[in-house]
């Protein structure tokens, strides 16, 4: 007869876990005496650029491809770019800007994208994030285009004018709760949040608070310190910010549309090597006449490359002629892809390289 196993008990399956965090603590050790190592590499082969998108993207894809555990592909990405972040800025410290002031989901693609440990600042505008990155270890995070409320304009018109480069893209849910210092719902008179935010709420709110004011406000930053200020206000933002404006969480989740997802990309003065699966961003002026960008259209037809978002804006050039925002699967180091540039530059004014980078994961 088969003995059956005898379950461990509470303090078994402590020590257990207790013996498994060592076991991590060690592989973490170790992994950062490495990194040091690699840096202390790049230095004598003077790579002044410590921030490998490339690479990252490399990591992560093979860890969430042999991931068996009851781990979420979101949960492990996120344990690893916190892994990476604290083991990077032991080579070098990394200075990152974003679309402030702090509480908005800039800030949140920030430390999604960067992790916790590097040096991050909050800049008023989208120009004044350009303007900042001044050398090979700082860059930008920006949002481009929003699922829902399509194009960023002031991101598209700053790269018709600047040399820094795309070097990494993030899609990023955007997940709106309701915050008050009150946790009964029925007593919020007034609610305060960004434009944006108040109109990806609208169907939700009138439901839970048919009767209360709804003010909009610059930022999601300044929607919290207004209901921070009283007992009977509440803002839209995520819910990660309730804690430390002391907030409470009324309602998770209330945007009208589940799918809305808002698409940020990474500017610096470095440009990413192939990853494996990369994305390439251009801006192309036509001449405007009938039949210009149809040509164009048919240039990716027949290089069989696919064109995955197009976007126009008025041009620098002349008056009534446009510039067109082009992403592409492949890397501008393909031999493939630089065919399809070469055909693209003899039929437009001009064709400006923007990045080559890690698709988002």
């Amino acid at each position: 007869m088969v003995s059956q196993r005898k379950p461990l008990s509470l303090n078994q399956i402590r020590k257990k876990i207790d013996g498994l965090d060592l076991v991590i603590l060690k592989a973490l050790s170790e992994r950062v005496k490495y990194v040091v190592q690699a840096g202390e590499i790049k230095k004598k082969n003077n790579d002044l650029s410590f921030y490998k998108p490339e690479r990252e993207a490399q990591i992560i894809r093979n860890i969430v491809l042999k991931n068996n555990s009851a781990i979420s592909k979101e949960s492990l990405e996120t344990i690893y770019k916190e892994i990476i972040s604290a083991c990077f800025v032991k080579e070098k410290e990394i200075d990152v800007y974003f679309l402030g002031p702090k509480g908005t989901y800039s800030e949140l693609a920030c430390k999604k994208n960067f992790g916790s440990s590097v040096n991050s600042y909050a800049c008023k505008t989208i120009p004044e994030i350009f303007e900042t990155i001044n050398n090979e270890n700082s860059y930008g995070i920006v949002p481009l285009e929003n699922s829902t409320e399509g194009a960023v304009n002031a991101t598209l018109d700053a790269l018709q004018n600047t040399d820094l480069n795309i070097c990494g893209e993030l899609e990023m849910p955007i997940r709106h709760s309701l915050l008050a210092t009150e946790g009964i719902l029925e007593k919020i008179k007034t609610v305060y949040g960004h434009q944006q935010s108040l109109a990806q709420c609208k169907n939700k709110l009138s439901k839970f608070l048919p009767k209360a004011r709804v003010v909009p406000v610059e930022s999601s930053g300044l929607a919290l310190k207004k209901a921070s200020s009283g007992r009977s206000n509440a803002c839209i933002a995520h819910k990660s910010f309730a804690r430390e404006n002391g907030l409470k969480v009324l309602k998770n989740n209330i945007e009208d549309e589940k799918n809305n997802t808002t698409r940020f990309i990474i500017l610096g003065k470095s440009s990413p090597l192939k990853s494996g699966i990369d994305k390439t961003s251009i801006i192309i002026s036509l001449e405007n006449k009938p039949g210009a960008l149809s040509n164009i259209l048919k240039i990716f037809e027949l290089s069989k490359i696919n064109l995955s978002y197009i976007q126009s804006r008025p041009s620098k050039i002349d008056k009534w002629s446009y510039s067109f925002f082009l992403d592409f699967e492949g890397h501008f180091d393909n031999l493939k892809v630089k065919n399809l540039l070469l055909k693209l530059e003899k039929n437009s004014i001009s064709l400006k390289l923007l990045g080559s980078y890690p698709k988002a994961l």
